[in-house]
C-alpha cells in the first residue's frame, strides 16, 4: 500500500495529540473593493452576468477592460526544530503556480515564489507585489491578486522556520495589497482558525454581484481547526492542493463552459479531499466557509480555452480516473460519475497512461496530448487489466510495484547472490541493516548500508548508503546511492552518483553522472548530458535538457527548457522565452543585427555589425580610420520588467576588424557594457535605447598612419605601450581606448 504521511500538528492540549500536522487545510479569501449597489437592488441576474463577462475578459487578449493577475506563492517545508519537516509544500506551490500560469492568465513576470522563507522574506514579498500592483493601478489596469501558502501553521498563525506569523498580521498584509480583487489560499494545518479571526457571519457562498461593486471577504477552508491535515507520498503533495489543481485544469468544470470558477474549484477539491481522507489515519477533512460579503459573483480562476493541449474524456467513461505522465507521475486524479457529461482536462503536451477504476474492473489506455491535437479517452480505447493485490479499496491507494507486507528483520546479510547468502535462510521479504555481497544482493528494505561488487538492489523505501561497483538500483532511497556503473531509483533524497544516473520520478538533493536523468530535480543535477522533466535549482553539463519548467539556473554549452529562470550557455534556448531579433544602430557600427535567446531572468545574444562610413585613409594615410565590421557575444538580464517598459543590463565581448577586409593585423578586442530601457507596446515588439561604456584593446597605429577608432570615433586613448626598439618589424605597440556611447533600435 502506498505510504500516506499525516503531518500531526503540535497539540494545544492533551486530547488533541492525534490531530494532524502538515499540508491540507486550505483557505480561500476573496476581498473586493467598491459598493454593492446592484446586489442591494435585488438584481442578481444582471450582477452575475457582469461578473462572468468581466472575469472572462480578464483571461482574453481582446477584452475591453484589461484585468491583470498577480500572485505571491509561499511554500514552507520547514516549520522549526519542533516540527517534522514537510516534503511537499514547495511542490504544492509549483503545481499551483503552473496551473495559474498555464490557464489563469498569470504571466511569469507577475508572480513571486518564496521557498522556505523567513518572516522577513514574506514581508518583503508582500511589499514587492504591492509595489507592482500599485504601478499597474496607476496605469489604469484592473488587478486581481492571488496569495497562496502551503506549509506549517497552528491555531493562531503561520510557522516559518519556527517563527510565528499570526493570522492578524497576515490578513493585514493581504489587505494592504492595492488590488481590485484579492484571492487567498492557505493550505496548512489548523488554518480553519483563520476563518474565525473576525467572527464573520455564514451566508450562502458566492452571492451574486459584479467584481467592481462588492466589498467584504470570503474565507474557505478544507478542514476545521481541530481536524487532521495530511499530505500523501502517493500523490506527491497535499490532498487539497492536488485536487484543487486538478479542478483548475478542468475536472471542476461542472457546467461545461470550459471555465473553472472559484466556486467550482473549491467544491471539487472539497468533495475529492473528503472522499480520499475518510479512511486515512489522519481522519476525514471537512470543508467549511465563513463569509462576510455584501455581494459577489463567481470568480473565473482558469480558462480552458486558452490552451489547445487537452485530454477529452468521453461521457460514457466513469469511475475514478488516474492520469499519469510517461515518468509515472500522477498528473491528475478525479472521480467521474456514471452518466455525467464529457470532461476536458488541460495538460502539458506529452504521452499519458490513464487508469480507470469503475468499482468492478480496472482498465487502462495510452493517450497522446499535443498542442492543437487533443487526446481522446473513450471506452472503445481502453483495455482491462488485472487488479493488483496491493490495492486497498478502502483508502483507494495503489501500492508501488514490489511492495509487500511485514518484513523479516535480518540485521546482517553476507553472500554472493540471492540464493547464496544469509537472507536465503529466511522466508518472505527481508529488512537488513547491513548487507554485503561479492556478487548481487537483492533485498526488500535496507535501513543502514548495502554494498555489492556486482549489483545492489532494494525494492521498497530504504534509508542509508547503497553502493555497487556494477550497479545500484532502488525504489525510494533516502541517503546516498553510488556506483561505478549504473544507478537507478524511483525517488532519491540525498545523493545519486554513477556513470549513468537515473531517477525515474524525483531527485531531492544532488544527482551526478556522465549521463544524468530525472523526472524531476529539486537541487543539483550535473553531467556531460543532464536531462530532467522539470527542475528547481542548478542543472549543469555540456548539454542540458529540461522538458518542462526549470526554476533556477542552467549552465552548459547547449541548454534547452520549456521555461527557465536563468540559462547560461553558447546556445541557451527556452521555448517560452524564444528567440528575438534586434536591429539597431550604435556609436561603433551604423548597422547591427543580433539574435537574443531569452529565459525568464537572463538572455544570451549574438551580434554582428558594420560601419562602412568615414574612412579617409585611402586619400590621407594619416587620417583617422573608422570603417569596420564586428562580431560579438553577450549575456544579460532584466533589472525591471513591466507590461509597458523594461530595463536590462548586459555585457558583450567581441572582435572589431578595422577596414572592410578584416586582415589579421587589424583585429581589436571590444567590450561593451549596456544599460537599455525599452518601451513595449506589444507582447513581441519593443523599441529601446541604451547608453554604453566601451573598452577597446588593439594594436597601436604605425608611425605616419592614422589611429583606428570604430564608428564615429568617440574614443579616448588611456594607454599605449611602446613599440619594440630591437625588432623594427614588430608591432608598433598596444593601445587601450575607452569611451561612452549609445545604441538605439528595436526587437521582435
Amino acid at each position: 500500500m502506498t505510504r500516506t504521511r499525516a503531518r500531526v500538528r503540535r497539540p494545544s492540549f492533551a486530547s488533541l495529540t492525534g490531530a494532524g500536522l502538515g499540508v491540507v487545510s486550505a483557505v480561500v479569501a476573496v476581498v473586493s473593493l467598491g459598493a454593492p449597489q446592484l446586489a442591494r437592488a435585488g438584481q442578481p441576474g444582471l450582477v452575475q452576468d457582469a461578473v462572468e463577462d468581466t472575469l472572462a475578459d480578464s483571461l482574453q487578449a481582446d477584452s475591453d477592460a484589461s484585468v491583470r493577475r498577480y500572485a505571491l506563492f509561499v511554500g514552507a517545508n520547514d516549520g522549526g526544530v519542533e516540527r517534522e519537516r514537510l516534503l511537499y509544500a514547495v511542490s504544492d506551490v509549483q503545481a499551483m503556480a503552473k496551473a495559474l500560469s498555464d490557464l489563469g492568465g498569470l504571466a511569469s513576470s507577475d508572480r513571486i515564489i518564496l521557498e522556505d522563507p523567513t518572516a522577513a522574506d514574506l514581508e518583503r514579498g508582500f511589499q514587492a507585489i504591492a509595489e507592482r500592483i500599485a504601478a499597474s493601478r496607476r496605469a489604469g489596469e484592473r488587478v486581481q491578486f492571488v496569495f497562496y501558502y502551503s506549509g506549517h501553521s497552528d491555531e493562531t498563525g503561520l510557522l516559518l522556520g519556527g517563527v510565528h506569523v499570526d493570522y492578524k498580521s497576515l490578513r493585514a498584509a493581504i489587505d494592504r495589497v492595492p488590488a481590485d480583487v484579492r484571492i487567498g489560499v492557505l493550505d496548512s494545518c489548523s488554518s480553519g482558525a483563520f476563518t474565525r479571526f473576525k467572527g464573520g457571519r455564514k451566508r450562502a457562498p458566492f452571492l451574486v454581484g459584479t467584481v467592481a461593486e462588492v466589498q467584504g471577504h470570503a474565507y474557505l477552508t478544507s478542514s476545521s481547526a481541530d481536524e487532521a491535515a495530511q499530505e500523501s507520498d502517493r500523490i506527491g503533495g497535499s490532498f487539497f492542493t492536488h485536487f484543487l489543481v486538478t479542478g483548475l485544469r478542468g475536472a471542476a468544470d461542472a457546467d461545461g463552459d470550459r471555465r473553472v470558477t472559484l466556486d467550482e474549484a473549491y467544491r471539487f477539491a472539497f468533495d475529492e479531499t473528503l472522499a480520499r481522507t475518510e479512511t486515512t489515519a489522519g481522519g476525514p477533512q471537512h470543508a467549511a466557509y465563513d463569509i462576510e460579503l455584501a455581494g459577489t459573483g463567481d470568480l473565473v480562476m482558469t480558462d480552458l480555452r486558452t490552451t489547445t493541449a487537452r485530454l477529452e474524456i468521453a461521457a460514457p467513461v466513469h469511475g475514478r480516473i488516474y492520469v499519469r505522465d510517461r515518468r509515472g507521475k500522477l498528473a491528475a486524479e478525479l472521480f467521474k460519475a456514471r452518466g455525467s457529461a464529457a470532461l476536458t482536462l488541460a495538460l502539458e503536451p506529452g504521452d499519458y497512461s490513464v487508469t480507470i477504476d469503475d468499482g468492478q474492473t480496472l482498465s487502462r489506455a495510452e493517450v497522446s496530448v499535443r498542442a492543437g491535437r487533443p487526446g481522446e479517452l473513450a471506452l472503445e480505447g481502453v483495455e482491462d487489466i488485472p487488479v493488483e493485490g496491493t490495492r486497498s479499496r478502502g483508502s483507494g491507494f495503489f501500492g508501488r510495484e514490489g511492495q509487500s507486507g511485514p518484513k523479516t528483520h535480518v540485521p546482517f546479510n553476507l553472500g554472493a547472490g540471492p540464493k547464496s547468502e544469509l537472507n536465503a535462510a529466511f522466508e518472505g521479504p527481508i529488512r537488513n541493516n547491513l548487507s554485503l555481497s561479492v556478487g548481487v544482493t537483492d533485498v526488500a528494505v535496507v535501513q543502514g548500508m548495502q554494498a555489492a561488487l556486482g549489483m545492489a538492489r532494494t525494492r521498497e523505501p530504504s534509508y542509508g548508503l547503497q553502493a555497487g561497483v556494477g550497479a545500484a538500483v532502488a525504489g525510494e532511497l533516502t541517503g546516498a546511492q553510488v556506483a561505478l556503473g549504473y544507478t537507478q531509483a524511483q525517488v532519491i533524497r540525498g545523493l545519486q552518483e554513477g556513470t549513468v544516473s537515473v531517477a525515474t520520478e524525483r531527485v531531492d538533493g544532488v544527482q551526478a553522472g556522465l549521463v544524468s536523468y530525472a523526472g524531476e530535480v529539486r537541487g543539483v543535477q550535473v553531467g556531460l548530458v543532464s536531462v530532467a522533466g522539470q527542475g528547481t535549482g542548478l542543472q549543469g553539463g555540456l548539454v542540458n535538457v529540461t522538458r518542462g519548467e526549470h526554476e533556477g539556473v542552467q549552465i552548459g554549452l547547449i541548454n534547452y527548457a520549456d521555461e527557465a529562470d536563468v540559462s547560461l550557455g553558447l546556445i541557451p534556448y527556452t521555448k517560452k522565452g524564444g528567440v528575438w531579433l534586434d536591429v539597431y544602430t550604435s556609436d561603433t557600427q551604423v548597422v547591427n543585427l543580433a539574435l537574443r535567446l531569452r529565459a525568464r531572468k537572463s538572455y544570451t545574444f549574438f551580434g554582428a555589425g558594420v560601419h562602412p562610413l568615414g574612412d579617409d585613409a585611402a586619400t590621407d594615410p594619416a587620417a583617422q580610420r573608422s570603417q569596420s565590421w564586428s562580431v560579438a557575444m553577450g549575456f544579460g538580464g532584466p533589472l525591471l520588467w513591466r507590461r509597458w517598459v523594461s530595463v536590462e543590463l548586459d555585457n558583450a565581448v567581441g572582435a572589431v576588424f578595422a577596414g572592410l577586409e578584416g586582415s589579421p593585423e587589424s583585429v581589436y578586442f571590444l567590450d561593451t557594457l549596456r544599460l537599455s530601457v525599452a518601451f513595449r507596446p506589444a507582447r513581441h515588439f519593443a523599441i529601446w535605447a541604451a547608453p554604453t561604456l566601451n573598452l577597446m584593446i588593439g594594436p597601436a597605429s604605425a608611425e605616419g598612419q592614422g589611429d583606428f577608432r570604430p564608428g564615429y570615433g568617440w574614443s579616448n586613448t588611456v594607454l599605449t605601450t611602446p613599440a619594440s626598439t630591437t625588432n623594427p618589424t614588430a608591432s608598433p605597440g598596444t593601445r587601450i581606448d575607452y569611451w561612452p556611447g549609445f545604441a538605439v533600435g528595436f526587437e521582435f
